[in-house]
């Protein structure tokens, strides 16, 4: 496992790499003039496809536009779509414009497009029935490549033929397909989606509250166990991938944490012939891998609501200091024993469930609040005198942090 933490914490340091080199521009909409207007387009999500767009100016006037209205909008990361007649609708539609040139490369409602001198035509799979053996069967054939083969029907389509016949209707596949026909002819064209990247990234920094507990995994009924400290503090680092190209309300969180805790396990057992009672006082601390898949449930205006669940990888030192058990058989002096009954494992993986709230205090500044709980199975171990327990981890954290 020590493998796997190495490779999350290399990760880790390249995400934040990454996070220093990216980089904003600024949405824009083109005016049916010709003229193109700077500002924000407000959007709760980004998506493929748009019915309107609100958008304020640099002014700070807000405007609705719809299809028809305007001749196209571009967005910060790249994205860009404009006004278009397509064969599927009988009105205007904001198609995604993936590549433009010679012939161009739309998106719209997950379809595909291409238009070429004004002539708009569906890459799509045409499926219909046919009988065979007295049985009813599903056919369907790829008529989006008959499509392109026509369209690409010149010197460099032909060289391209396998590729053609190979493409799928997915947007990395035609992207390719089309930068390649396009090298080929060395003629001007642009890949508008190349400028957007696959997430974008960002820097979280928390301060939690840990609430800790002890789950009884092996049962032993007549010894119980219990700690002095319910609490410990816990400070995470770490960075966020957003704003998915595909998946816009998806989140995935990796970090580095460490909690730290002094405390005492309290023993308690009512046995056959004697008493038993005692304690143990340790120090224990943690370094943390924590990796989440998250989605955002709710979000209206600057706030969310998000739930995940992932893994936390955990490197545990424990260290006992002192111990004592104390044996009462009922006679005057009970026998006080030294003595250290309790370890935990160095190395576990925890399965976690995470519940949190995000607030947009600016563009690029967010503060979150998180509740997560964290379950380390057969984490603890009790071994007084004869009698083994085997105890599970419950970590319960309440976090606050800064997203930048």
């Amino acid at each position: 496992m020590g493998k796997t933490i190495l490779v999350f914490l290399s990760l880790f340091i390249y995400s934040i790499s990454a996070l220093a080199q990216n980089s904003e521009s600024e949405s824009y909409v083109i005016l049916q003039s010709g003229t193109k207007v700077p500002g924000v387009i407000k959007s709760e999500f980004d998506v493929d496809s748009y019915a309107k767009v609100i958008f304020v100016s640099n002014t700070g006037e807000e405007t609705v536009y719809h299809p028809g209205d305007i001749q196209a909008f571009g967005l910060q990361n790249g994205r860009l779509f404009k006004s278009q007649n397509i064969p599927t609708q009988d009105h205007p539609v904001f198609v995604q414009v993936l590549v433009s040139g010679d012939i161009d490369l739309y998106k719209w409602d997950k379809k595909f497009f291409i238009n070429q001198e004004d002539t708009v035509v569906e890459l799509k799979i045409n499926h219909s029935t046919k009988t065979e053996n007295g049985k009813l069967v599903n056919v369907s054939s790829n008529q989006y490549i008959g499509v392109l083969t026509l369209a690409m029907n010149d010197e460099c389509g032909i060289s391209l033929k396998k590729e053609i016949e190979k493409a799928r209707l997915t947007d990395r596949s035609l992207i390719q397909l089309f930068s390649d026909y396009y090298s080929c002819k060395n003629i001007p064209h642009e890949v508008h989606a190349s400028k957007m990247p696959f997430s974008s990234l960002s820097l979280r920094m928390q301060g939690s509250i840990s609430l800790i507990g002890l789950v009884e995994y092996k049962s032993n009924k007549d010894i119980t166990y219990s700690l002095d400290k319910n609490s410990s503090p816990y400070v995470e680092i770490g960075v966020r991938f957003k704003e998915f190209r595909n998946a816009p309300r998806l989140l995935v969180d990796l970090g580095v944490g460490y909690i730290a805790e002094s405390n005492v396990v309290n023993v308690e057992g009512n046995l056959i012939s004697f008493m038993l009672s005692g304690s143990e006082r340790y120090k224990s601390s943690s370094f943390l891998v924590p990796i989440h898949l998250s989605y955002i449930a709710f979000k209206k205006g600057r706030n969310e609501i998000y739930t995940g669940t992932g893994l936390t990888f955990w490197v545990t030192s424990f260290k006992p200091e002192t111990g004592e058990l104390i044996i009462d058989n009922g006679e005057p002096n009970p026998n006080v024993i030294n003595s250290i009954f309790a370890d935990r494992k160095e190395m576990s993986i925890s399965p976690n469930l995470k519940v949190g709230y995000r607030n947009s205090l600016s563009e690029k500044t967010r503060l979150f609040v998180e509740l997560k709980g964290d379950l380390l199975l057969k984490n603890m171990n009790f071994y007084p005198l004869t009698y083994y327990t085997t105890y599970n981890y419950l970590v319960g954290t309440l976090s606050v942090g800064i997203e930048i």
